[in-house]
């Protein structure tokens, strides 16, 4: 049977701060994520985090 479950890794610091980076060059999210070969959702998020956070 297949496991059809999603399967979460975590990004470390350093991939995350790539992601930052390039979004802050002024890149597409939806670029970005096809870069990296994540979904949008979760750049979407990292960004949305940066930009209230600083982190």
């Amino acid at each position: 049977m297949a496991n059809n479950e999603s399967v979460r890794r975590h990004l470390d610091a350093f991939t995350r701060g790539r992601i930052i980076g390039k979004l802050e060059e002024g890149r597409s999210v939806t670029s970005v994520a096809a870069e990296f070969g994540i979904a949008h959702s979760i750049v979407s998020r990292l960004w949305r985090q940066f930009q209230t956070t600083g982190t």
